[in-house]
């Protein structure tokens, strides 16, 4: 036990050593032994542990000041109020006042001292929405998003236009210098950490909100198999990650042509988070479908110069593509109260032709659960409001109508805060985030969705 407490104790200091030549931070002046010594005896120290023993210096990575921290706050808040759809559905869904959520942080952001706890307040704060609209901080991933942006523009040119805009908005001299900081920061935290707790194996989660992975074991994102030779066949999709896309169509479609005469295909996305829409229209809607298929929604936006840039409102407006929200048909389901707080909108017509066609003909069944948003989402309000598969499982999460993600850039720390600029309703004006989408057939209980399928099949009973 006193050899590992040496070595902590002796790792803290070497961690504060460098940042004082490389962040002018002086030397940890209170590590608590004793503490230490009952955290390592009961649980794996963590870098939380670690940070409660540094001053305030210590715990900067930005040098900024409390005016900043306030002023980023501040910025932050007013950028959400320009841009941001989804008060209303915050409140209704999850009791969340975003305003009194922002009072309530605005208090303490007031009397913050360093980096570490400003980072924690804002991500706080930002949690407190639980992911309404694809709102959520990031954390040092920033470079590997940067980059996958740029690797993905390589693969698929098509989208440069599009995506050039976010990489352009990420590419600024404040996020890239504090973000490497903070990386540096909680890399050697964590190394301290990993030091103190090297004979355990658990990963441990370090304050900057990312997970050391490594050593992660890689999944296949698509199975098949077969549950009835010459009548039903299935599979499964994990997600819709563009960047598994070429690999899982060299299975996907060679296994489409295996089954053509099949009487049934079972899609299973049950636990499919999302990814891009064009995975689940090319290789699930296109090589399976016999027609083409067409779902017509309408995307709303606040008129904030953020969503400008990002949705080029300009642009649109004067090539008729935006139109202000004064012309917006009349829709059944749309909150008239969130409907008051929105600018603009566009028609968006969802299309898929048959392409790469395997010859099937029989019922395509898409498996469904409260686990599907996003991407994912789309692919069960396009198929039950196309017709194309039929749901089975339970309501799905939201947010399925729209575009990735815009960024919100803090002014003075760079920190990136995500969210969907978008306010998608199906024709009849339910919000695609509040709502989501039933399944034509729930799951009876102690039934898994691939379970009520099945009886569904063997019944008979679906025309």
């Amino acid at each position: 036990m006193k050899k590992i407490l040496i070595l902590c104790v002796t790792l803290i200091f070497v961690l504060a050593a460098y940042y004082q030549e490389n962040y002018t931070m002086g030397v940890t002046s209170s590590v608590d032994l004793q503490g230490l010594s009952t955290q390592q005896s009961m649980k794996p120290i963590t870098t939380d542990d670690l940070l409660k023993t540094m001053i305030d210096q210590e715990k900067c990575w930005m040098g900024l000041t409390p005016e900043q921290y306030l002023e980023d706050f501040d910025a932050f808040y007013k950028e959400l109020r320009n841009n941001y759809p989804y008060f209303g559905v915050a409140q209704r869904k999850y009791n969340v006042s975003i305003e009194s959520q922002y009072n309530l942080y605005r208090k303490q952001i007031e009397t913050c001292k360093n980096d570490v706890d400003f980072w924690s307040f804002v991500r706080s704060f930002v949690k407190k929405l639980q992911y309404t609209g694809h709102i959520e901080t990031w954390g040092y991933r920033y470079a590997s998003e940067l980059k996958g942006l740029k690797t993905f523009i390589q693969e698929y040119p098509q989208y440069a236009e599009t995506v050039t805009l976010y990489i352009n908005k990420l590419e600024n001299p404040v996020s890239e210098k504090n973000y490497k900081a903070m990386k540096n920061f909680y890399i050697e935290l964590q190394r301290v950490a990993d030091g103190c707790n090297k004979h355990m194996n658990d990963p441990v989660t370090n304050e900057s909100g990312e997970v050391n992975n490594e050593g992660a074991k890689t999944f296949e994102n698509v199975t098949t198999s077969i549950i009835q030779k010459g009548t039903i066949a299935y599979v499964s999709i994990e997600t819709f990650d563009m960047s598994c896309y070429s690999k899982d169509k060299e299975i996907l479609l060679p296994f489409y042509k295996s089954m053509k005469d099949y009487d049934n295909i079972i899609i299973d996305i049950s636990n499919n988070p999302g990814g891009g829409m064009d995975y689940f229209n090319q290789l699930v809607v296109a090589p399976l479908a016999n027609k083409t298929y067409r779902v017509s929604t309408f995307l709303l936006a606040k008129g904030g110069e953020n969503n400008k840039y990002f949705l080029q409102i300009p642009k649109g407006l004067e090539e008729g593509t935006w139109q202000p929200v004064s012309n917006l048909p009349s829709l059944p389901h749309m909150n008239q109260n969130d409907l008051a707080e929105l600018d603009y909108f566009m028609e968006e017509n969802y299309t898929v032709t048959p392409h790469n066609q395997q010859g099937f003909q029989g019922r395509v069944w898409l498996l469904v659960s409260g686990n599907n948003y996003s991407s994912s989402e789309y692919a069960a309000m396009f198929s039950k409001r196309s017709g194309f598969a039929t749901l089975v499982g339970e309501k799905t999460g939201g947010d399925g109508i729209g575009i990735d993600p815009a960024y919100i850039i803090l002014p003075n720390s760079g920190l990136v805060v995500q969210y969907s600029p978008i306010y998608g309703v199906t024709s009849d004006g339910k919000n695609s985030e509040e709502y989501g989408t039933e399944p034509d057939y729930y799951i009876q209980e102690g039934e898994t969705a691939l379970d009520a399928c099945l009886r569904l099949i063997h019944d008979g009973s679906v025309q």
